[in-house]
């Protein structure tokens, strides 16, 4: 569903895939959702067994306001971007 990104975060909350502009949600093949900043490079947060991971590091002002924009309202575990990329593939 298309929705703009100050809407976003209803759409991250309940885990629905959703694009916005330069930011998306949706369904890894492992079954993770991700919420990706600019393409699938750099995910900003991850859904996985009940519990958020947020992409601790930044790369740019634009990808900071999407990860403010997206921040799930739950308690966030933080890793490095290797760390929530491995998390992602398993």
């Amino acid at each position: 569903m298309r929705v703009s990104n100050k809407n976003c975060r209803r759409f991250v909350e309940k885990c629905k895939p959703f694009k916005g502009s330069n930011l998306f949600g949706e369904y890894s093949r492992e079954g993770v959702y991700v919420v990706y900043s600019y393409g699938y490079h750099f995910p900003i947060y991850a859904f996985l067994n009940g519990s958020w991971y947020g992409n601790s590091q930044k790369y740019s002002v634009s990808t900071s306001k999407h990860q403010s924009q997206a921040r799930p309202f739950n308690n966030l575990n933080y890793l490095k971007l290797d760390d929530i990329q491995r998390l992602i593939r398993g």
